[in-house]
């Protein structure tokens, strides 16, 4: 993925790479001596979503190895995929 601000993901939605809507980001995890992304944490929509593991709140954890693409959203592919 090429370098991106944090301000560019804050609220950006996510969809799954077939185009169902996941939600919009909440936050990020970084590891702090390298600076790489970990993971997006996903607010989700309404709908039932599997496949992801979630937080204790029920917020998504998308792994970074798991965007695809960003640009109006954040594409990921659920892990495994």
């Amino acid at each position: 993925m090429a370098m991106v601000l944090a301000t560019q993901l804050s609220n950006k939605p996510v969809l799954s790479a077939d185009g169902a809507e996941l939600g919009h980001v909440y936050n990020l995890t970084m590891d702090v001596k390298t600076g790489a992304l970990e993971a997006v944490l996903v607010e989700p929509s309404d709908q039932p979503i599997t496949g992801f593991e979630t937080t204790d709140n029920g917020r998504l954890r998308v792994p970074a190895r798991c965007i695809d693409d960003l640009s109006d959203f954040l594409i990921v592919r659920k892990p495994g995929e």
